[in-house]
């Protein structure tokens, strides 16, 4: 009787098993670290509950990073129903500013609650920046030279230097004619690194008889600085305001006299306007004519001499004009001139008087 009982237990547990029938829930992610952008997907297996609705509750953090793909094997949300051993969800993940890490979690409402977790690790994406390889910089050049140098004057002519001009040395002279008012430098660098300054009275007129110096300021990459100094001596301006030579044409007579600044001229009463031809004493002078057109008896024509230094002396010519003669003076002129004329008239004159002492005598 009790071996009865026994096999009726048995088959009756043996039948309820049958009907429940309840296998615990497996979840596994296919990787526990990502990178955020990556994918990855979370199994579930053997999820099956043969006689009755499986029920199981599914959650996990961190939603608003996470695009949760279609799920496979089972349906619902949060609350998943398997028709299946197995079913899988695929996330993708998105990139935000920190590392985070989700937690999956499922609870089987059939097998008395129980609990599953899984966590997936999500690392934000590391930009790289490049290190730069180390590199051995150069020591800066302490190199003042000038490669060349050269001065010009403003008719575009050479300004020679004494000495001729060599990187190592730093201070030349020369000298300029007085008609020189300003000069040009030109000088290039030995390193294209280092720099020049040239100082501002090089563009300045040269101070006549005087020394003007002109300094070249170079400047290393290293800040190291050299001048080189020019020393440009422009001649004294001259003073001399004289004419060396004077002709008129129109007064062959005309002579210059050294000192004397005043002089007549005699010219013909047709004369309207001098031809004057003139040498300075210095051709640095400059001469200007004033007065020297319709002349008339008394006209005063200035020449005007203006030296180099600005000092100035005037030559004043008096105008005298030929006095008009008339026509009885010109035949009397003429009469004394002529022999024969002479002769005729001293002819007529005793035929004259010959012919009163006749008259008388009768």
């Amino acid at each position: 009787m009790k071996k009865f009982l026994s096999l009726i237990l048995f088959i009756g547990v043996f039948c309820f098993c049958r009907v429940i029938k309840v296998e615990a829930i497996e979840m596994k992610a296919t990787s526990n670290s990502v990178t955020a952008g990556d994918t990855f997907t979370i199994n579930f297996s053997d999820a099956k509950l043969s006689d009755m609705s499986p029920l199981y509750v599914f959650s996990y953090d961190y939603m608003d990073n996470l695009e949760r793909g279609v799920p496979v094997g089972f349906s619902g949300y949060d609350k998943l129903s398997f028709k299946a051993d197995s079913g899988s969800i695929t996330f993708k993940t998105k990139d935000v500013k920190s590392d985070y890490t989700v937690t999956f979690k499922i609870v089987d409402l059939n097998n008395e609650g129980d609990i599953k977790t899984e966590s997936v690790i999500v690392k934000t994406k590391q930009v790289k920046t490049p290190t730069p390889s180390p590199t051995t910089q150069a020591p800066k050049s302490n190199n003042t030279n000038l490669k060349t140098l050269s001065v010009k004057a403003d008719d575009n002519s050479d300004v020679l230097l004494s000495p001729s001009f060599k990187p190592n040395v730093y201070e030349y002279q020369s000298t300029v004619a007085s008609t020189v008012k300003t000069i040009e430098i030109n000088a290039t660098l030995e390193d294209s690194k280092a720099t020049m300054i040239i100082s501002n009275n090089a563009n300045e007129e040269l101070v006549a008889g005087e020394n003007n110096k002109i300094t070249i300021t170079v400047t290393a990459e290293d800040g190291t600085k050299r001048p080189y100094v020019i020393n440009i001596k422009r001649e004294a301006l001259t003073a001399d305001a004289t004419l060396k030579e004077l002709t008129i044409k129109e007064d062959e007579s005309f002579k210059l006299k050294e000192d004397v600044f005043t002089y007549k001229v005699k010219v013909g009463k047709n004369v309207k306007e001098l031809t004057i031809s003139y040498v300075l004493s210095d051709e640095n002078a400059t001469v200007l004519i004033d007065g020297n057109e319709n002349l008339k008896d008394g006209s005063k024509v200035r020449i005007t001499v203006v030296a180099q230094d600005g000092t100035k002396k005037v030559y004043t010519l008096n105008i005298e004009k030929e006095k008009t003669t008339t026509k009885k003076n010109i035949s009397n002129v003429t009469i004394q001139k002529n022999p024969l004329i002479i002769m005729a008239l001293s002819i007529v004159a005793f035929g004259l008087i010959g012919g009163i002492i006749y008259v008388i005598k009768k």
